[in-house]
């Protein structure tokens, strides 16, 4: 028995099913963009990690990176390694304070942005490979993103809109919940 379509033909033999005109995997096409070191993306080694979807304040202007307040870092300042592919950079972690307040430095982590074309949808995954007092090291893989525009400029136009709505709400006289509440509410008179 034979079924077969355009690419592909399913034989069922005494042994089993044989696969025959196995067609080619499609390639993918698109705006995918590749940069030194994007190649080197290998499997989690089984260290504690934590990932980043990279949005606009982690890049542009502030270039703000937390760190994931999961793992268990120190809780001071410690110079830190963010190695990717064959190159590696000196950072800064900084551990002070409350657990949501832990950080690569500005400037490091700049560095590192700009030397590896960090862009808004690019995912970078931090896994751990060393922790003391004296120093952190982590690999990291960053994987491309290449979001649509059309998705980046809704998801902008999204926290605009919310960021006015907020604005209008601190005004005096602005429509907050309760201000809305007490005009709405009408007057009954026995």
């Amino acid at each position: 028995m034979s079924t077969s379509n355009s690419k592909v033909n399913f034989i069922a033999s005494s042994s089993g099913v044989v696969i025959e005109n196995i067609a080619p995997l499609k390639t993918v096409s698109g705006p995918t963009t590749n940069f030194p070191g994007d190649e080197d993306i290998q499997p989690l080694s089984g260290c504690p990690f934590y990932h980043v979807i990279i949005s606009k304040s982690h890049i542009y202007p502030a270039f703000s990176m937390p760190v994931s307040k999961e793992l268990a870092l120190p809780s001071a300042v410690v110079p830190a390694i963010l190695k990717y592919g064959s190159k590696s950079w000196d950072i800064q972690y900084c551990g002070l304070g409350k657990s949501y307040n832990k950080f690569f430095n500005h400037r490091g982590w700049k560095k590192f942005a700009v030397d590896n074309h960090l862009e808004v949808g690019d995912a970078c995954v931090f896994e751990l490979k060393e922790s003391s007092e004296e120093k952190l090291v982590f690999q990291v893989q960053i994987l491309r993103g290449d979001l649509p525009e059309t998705f980046l400029k809704r998801k902008e136009k999204e926290k605009e809109k919310k960021k006015a709505r907020a604005k209008i709400a601190e005004k005096p006289g602005g429509k907050s919940a309760e201000n809305r509440n007490s005009a709405e509410m009408p007057i009954l008179i026995d």
